[in-house]
């Protein structure tokens, strides 16, 4: 009689032959897991000590790969253990493809423990997010993408970078701006380079009005040089730090800033007036200004000796522009007659000839004439026997004591001070010609009484 596999008389029941295969199979997977996990999470968490160890980083960047250990915990399950520094104002979370944080294993004080799927995106992102400065190396974005394979160990892992041309930015005499390229690409951590499988659309947005970014957007579809792309940051802002953002997702948000170099340009010289009287007689005060190369004024970071040369004007050889300042003055006079030219030198920086029209006196003549002729006729007033011819001598008199008192208070002869205010100008030659004039007579005429006795001033 036939019995059937599964009857009593065997003692147990008959296992199919598929099965058997599949449980031998499952068991080896649960062996080589149980054997190969502790060695590699050993290895990591030997890495990760140093960190543990070390200051508190000012800027917020990506962690390090070596921060991730990682142990199976089921056929298609792994349990992720992120190392946190517990001294550390900066903590990461784990985020699904959806932007869903992965919640955290109870009593995990120190560490990321979660369950996650091999083969699927994640993003390790850090909780908070502060703006840093641009250098010259290359700036990663906050985010790490990554992957797990079968054995929980990461894959796929990389990130966003953005790396400037040059930092600081200098000034583009083309673009009329201090401006930089901006290199912004994708680097996996083990450096291949391939196409990623969700590209990464990245934006950029400048703060205020004075800073602008060409190519606003743009697309990262390749790891490595074959997808990086390059935008153009701008900027006019002199004083302080041009922010801007580059932005790839909502938890993937580089907040970055951006300094510029300015440096000197050239110099720049200045008058009150491009025309001065002659002869001694035109003063004004001359303006020396340290330009940057974007034409604006630039503070001396030292002392510097400014070299001044002119043909026709009475100036200082060296004048020294302070620290700290853009401009100094130095005062200048008149010596000859004629066009002339200023010009300032910083060794290399050489300032635009700037002209100076060196011109006869002939307003300040002709008032200093006419204030001394009235002085004149003032003092004819004066005289009780006015006889024929007196009033020519009294103008002459006067003309003449009015020109040579103007002229000696111009060249700083006497005390008084005529180099600023009206008495500078025609008319206060006119004034001073006037008084001149008139107390000229009545000195000739107590000279010529005491020195010529036998004539009798009327």
């Amino acid at each position: 009689m036939r019995r059937s596999p599964s009857s009593p008389i065997f003692g147990a029941t008959v296992v199919k032959p598929s099965l058997l295969l599949l449980a031998a199979f499952a068991g080896s997977l649960v062996a080589f897991a149980q054997t190969s996990s502790p060695a590699a999470a050993s290895h990591l968490a030997t890495e990760v000590k140093p960190a543990e160890s070390a200051p508190a980083a000012a800027a917020v960047a990506r962690p390090p790969a070596s921060a991730i250990v990682v142990s199976p915990i089921a056929l298609r399950h792994v349990r992720l253990a992120v190392p946190r520094k517990s001294n550390a104002a900066t903590k990461h979370r784990l985020l699904d493809q959806s932007g869903r944080e992965i919640a955290s294993a109870a009593g995990a004080a120190t560490a990321i423990e979660a369950d996650v799927k091999p083969g699927e995106p994640y993003v390790y992102v850090p909780t908070t997010n502060e703006r840093r400065a641009l250098a010259a190396s290359k700036v990663e974005f906050p985010a790490r993408y990554l992957t797990f394979d079968q054995r929980g160990q990461p894959a796929n892992e990389g990130g966003l970078f953005l790396r400037p041309a040059r930092s600081p930015l200098v000034w583009d005499a083309q673009a009329r701006a201090y401006a930089t390229d901006l290199v912004v690409g994708y680097d996996f951590t083990d450096g291949h380079e391939g196409p990623l499988a969700a590209p990464k659309t990245v934006t950029f947005f400048a703060d205020g009005s004075s800073a602008r970014i060409q190519a606003e957007t743009v697309v990262i579809t390749h790891s490595g040089t074959a997808g990086y792309q390059r935008v153009v940051l701008a900027t006019n802002q002199l004083a302080g730090d041009t922010l801007f953002t580059a932005r790839a997702g909502a938890v993937d948000e580089l907040k970055s800033s951006a300094t510029i170099d300015r440096e000197p340009g050239s110099l720049e010289v200045s008058l009150p007036s491009g025309q001065l009287d002659a002869f001694g007689l035109g003063t004004g005060t001359l303006t020396i200004t340290l330009l940057a190369l974007d034409g604006f004024p630039l503070p001396a970071a030292a002392p510097l000796d400014v070299h001044l040369a002119s043909g026709r004007l009475r100036l200082p050889a060296v004048v020294t522009l302070p620290a700290g300042r853009s401009t100094v003055n130095a005062e200048v006079r008149s010596l000859g007659y004629g066009d002339d030219t200023i010009q300032a030198e910083i060794g290399a920086l050489k300032s635009v000839p700037y002209p100076v029209h060196v011109v006869f006196p002939m307003a300040a003549l002709l008032a200093t004439l006419a204030g001394g002729a009235l002085g004149g006729a003032a003092r004819y007033l004066r005289n009780k026997h006015r006889r024929t011819g007196l009033l020519a001598h009294r103008l002459t008199e006067g003309m003449l004591v009015g020109v040579l008192f103007v002229g000696a208070a111009w060249a700083g002869l006497v005390t008084v001070d005529v180099s600023g205010g009206i008495l500078s100008t025609p008319f206060g030659a006119f004034v001073l010609a006037a008084f001149s004039g008139y107390l000229g007579c009545v000195v000739l005429d107590w000279v010529a009484k005491r020195t010529f006795r036998g004539l009798k001033p009327a």
